[in-house]
């Protein structure tokens, strides 16, 4: 479907190196990107506002949706956790598809998903992409009427029947608030205002995307909103290798990440040893130990 071809060009996009070597590949797929977005659209015309479905396959540890209104600075807070190149401007409804891009935290990758921004007549792809998603990232634009804002966000989502309120009823979303623009706001009391309002509800993070050290909490805030671990395996004899986590959820066990690995592992398993910072050095483990972050795993078959 041209849709998949879109993201997945997308990603590829997101992902090679960027320099002078990589650039007639990625001006070739620039241009394939613009093709299919412009033959979409124009699908999309002919047949009216029900013609077109867009979805987003999840890639990479897991996926994160942006959620705003007109000109809240999605699309570059999507091009500053990422690779992504979406385009950017002042007016509003600048993103009309989704753009994807791949956000490296640490030795893993989490997919961001770049949306249209959110109003009363959004198509229903839209809200099907949100109900897929991890979880969702509602940014809110920091110089604007935060309360307005988020009211009007709340409101259009349980319109749809998805809430993302803790207690809230219908499809509950799990949620972080991103007060992006931060450095562009004019009444610092009003932001306080409002984390204070919300804080026994939400985790709300004031970003602005040239400052390194709100990137890198907003990185650490989305992996842990996760709910991840990462542990690592070693072959009996051998030093352990950290370039590539097995990624799990955290609560798993010993068993569960043999399973994940192969399903021969966890048939075979006898035991295994562990190490990791809370104090283990090698010392033999049950099948049924719940693991940590930072783990470090060898089976023995």
């Amino acid at each position: 479907m041209p849709q998949e071809k879109l993201v997945y060009l997308q990603e590829l996009l997101a992902i090679i190196p960027k320099h002078k070597g990589t650039e007639k590949l990625q001006a070739d797929l620039k241009s394939k990107i613009s093709k299919i977005k412009d033959a979409l659209i124009s699908q999309k015309k002919s047949k009216g506002s029900g013609g077109s479905w867009f979805q987003v396959e999840r890639q990479g540890a897991g996926q994160v949706v942006l959620v705003g209104l007109p000109n809240c600075g999605k699309s570059s807070v999507l091009n500053t956790l990422t690779n992504a190149h979406a385009d950017v401007a002042l007016y509003p409804f600048t993103t009309t598809l989704p753009q994807v891009g791949m956000m490296d935290y640490e030795n893993i990758k989490i997919q961001i998903v770049d949306t249209p921004p959110l109003h009363d007549d959004a198509p229903a792809w839209l809200f099907g992409i949100y109900r897929n998603s991890n979880f969702l990232l509602i940014i809110l634009d920091g110089a604007g009427d935060l309360f307005q804002d988020f009211e009007n966000i709340n409101y259009l989502l349980n319109n749809k029947n998805i809430s993302i309120r803790p207690n809230g009823s219908g499809d509950v979303k799990q949620a972080l608030i991103m007060l992006n623009k931060i450095d562009k706001i004019i009444d610092a009391s009003l932001k306080e205002r409002f984390i204070n309002q919300l804080k026994n509800e939400f985790r709300i993070i004031p970003f602005t995307t040239n400052n390194t050290a709100d990137v890198d909490i907003i990185k650490r805030e989305i992996f842990e909103k996760l709910n991840l671990i990462r542990v690592y395996t070693k072959k009996i004899g051998y030093p352990v290798n950290k370039d590539e986590p097995v990624v799990l959820k955290k609560g798993l066990t010993i068993i569960d990440a043999a399973e994940h690995i192969h399903k021969d592992f966890k048939k075979n398993l006898k035991f295994a040893r562990l190490w990791n910072d809370a104090g283990y050095a090698g010392q033999r483990v049950e099948k049924n130990h719940v693991l940590i972050d930072g783990d470090v795993i060898e089976f023995h078959v």
